[in-house]
């Protein structure tokens, strides 16, 4: 702890100048922000991230004129292409060799997509040789259900933090801002208070839980929520009927993540909380994609990661629909080129009124996040289950499911459909069912279905979590309007 704020001491003497406000921005630290802050990014340098310095740079990016700054972007481009071509060894072998022996590495266009069953077959060759000091897995479930981990190491995170707190920083939100959060698994008292953080966890939403999460938004105003869409739709919803006559707004900011962000959701959300919404597009596999800016526009943070719109492999024009493949320039331990993240969408031909460099999303299709209903009747959301598909990946074969689809009939009952892996046994099988009744309640009925495929969903998604086909609508937090 003297180390912290010894740490913490120095950033302030030698960074006494430092801005972490938009320009244009009206808004002011406080004195708790900024120890939060502080505390943050002191911790964080501790740990090797230089997640402030990182923050500078990508804030000084964002006022180069647009022609200097996709120079920029094709630049950092082209020392990613030629850094993960030398240095995985996935790619000097295959298609990959193949494509290369006709084309320039530097060229992207030519490099092969990046399937996400790739991903989990060649994990290893994927990570670069030699490999960068201090490495680790970041596990993830995605929302495709095929479980894999992504090697990244202490710079890599230091760039996907600093750009998700660029991206709040549009909205004057500060490093270090008070957050009510909404999350499926807590991250430690102690990271929670540096982070200024109070969390709600999602694995119970029941009136007593979202009313404490109303009670605390009143009485400690937090400058902004953070949370799956349909959790905070959820919480809106509630804080409208059993606070009609609080003042709004109960908070001025509410970042929306994980799913796709439908036009009534935003409206009961504004409705409920009275707050600005920033929807955010991003995975685990890349960290945060994308941001939406005070304009109304969401924004790829292109210095970080590329976003290609694909349809047959091919490229679409500007404004067409198709396959989201992304290229993260920041990971030098597992580069990914053109990975096919699962997930459709379209960029936008049109630039942003608010004269930021960066290019736009015109809309994503396919991620959709359900809350589904425990045995006793209570909203819990199936992101849950995607722990489930950690542990098993953790503790088991890697290449045991390779995918995995968890169907809800009714508050009871259960399909986990299983698309097996080489590896795949009755034992995992038995991990899933006791997987859900953990979650969901010891009362239902689970069955685990093995099939030789299982197929995308018509917008091309593969979603790890549904209500079944036919299921009625178990809670009105799952309904739109008519």
């Amino acid at each position: 702890m003297r180390e912290l704020f010894s740490t913490v001491l120095e950033l302030r003497v030698h960074e006494p100048s430092i801005s972490f406000l938009p320009v244009g921005s009206v808004m002011s630290e406080t004195a708790p922000e900024r120890l939060h802050r502080l505390l943050f990014l002191g911790a964080q340098r501790m740990r090797g991230r230089p997640i402030g310095r990182y923050l500078r740079q990508l804030q000084a990016w964002e006022r180069l004129a647009p022609e200097a700054f996709q120079r920029l972007c094709a630049e950092r481009m082209v020392r990613t292409l030629e850094y993960a071509s030398s240095r995985v060894p996935l790619y000097g072998s295959g298609q990959w060799r193949e494509a290369f022996q006709r084309a320039d590495v530097r060229d992207l266009q030519s490099w092969p997509v990046l399937e996400r069953e790739t991903i989990q077959a060649h994990t290893a060759e994927l990570i670069a040789q030699p490999t960068p000091r201090g490495h680790y897995f970041r596990r993830t479930s995605g929302s495709s259900g095929t479980p894999l981990g992504v090697a990244m190491d202490a710079d890599a995170a230091s760039w996907a933090w600093a750009t998700d707190y660029r991206g709040l920083l549009w909205h004057g939100i500060h490093v270090g801002a008070r957050c009510l959060r909404l999350i499926h698994k807590r991250e430690g008292r102690v990271a929670e208070w540096i982070r200024n953080l109070h969390p709600l966890l999602t694995d119970d939403l029941s009136p007593p839980r979202l009313d404490a999460a109303v009670r605390y938004m009143q009485a400690a105003r937090p400058a902004y929520v953070s949370g799956y869409v349909t959790a905070v739709t959820e919480l809106a919803r509630y804080a409208r009927v059993a606070a009609p006559d609080a003042p709004r707004p109960l908070v001025p900011f509410v970042k929306v993540l994980g799913e796709v962000l439908h036009p009534f959701q935003r409206q009961e959300i504004e409705q409920g909380l009275g707050a600005r919404v920033i929807e955010t597009y991003g995975c685990n596999e890349t960290g945060t994609v994308g941001y939406e800016c005070p304009a109304g526009s969401l924004h790829v943070f292109a210095e970080h990661v590329e976003v290609e719109i694909l349809r047959d492999g091919q490229p679409v024009g500007l404004g067409e629909i198709g396959d989201i493949v992304l290229t993260c320039t920041t990971n030098r331990v597992m580069p990914l080129v053109r990975y096919r993240v699962g997930d459709r969408g379209r960029l936008s031909a049109d630039p942003c009124s608010c004269g930021r460099p960066h290019p736009v999303i015109a809309g994503i299709e396919g991620r959709t996040g359900d809350l589904l209903l425990t045995a006793a009747g209570v909203p819990v959301h199936g992101a849950l289950l995607g722990d489930i598909l950690k542990q098993i990946t953790a503790t088991s074969s890697p290449a045991a499911l390779t995918r995995v689809v968890f169907e809800q009939h009714d508050s009871r009952t259960w399909t986990v459909l299983v698309q097996p892996g080489p590896d795949y046994s009755d034992s995992i099988g038995g991990l899933l069912i006791d997987g859900v009744k953990k979650i969901y309640g010891k009362e239902c009925q689970v069955t685990v279905t093995v099939v030789p495929e299982i197929p995308r969903e018509p917008s091309g998604k593969l979603r790890y979590y549904r209500r079944a086909a036919g299921a009625a609508p178990q809670s009105p937090s799952v309904e739109q309007p008519l």
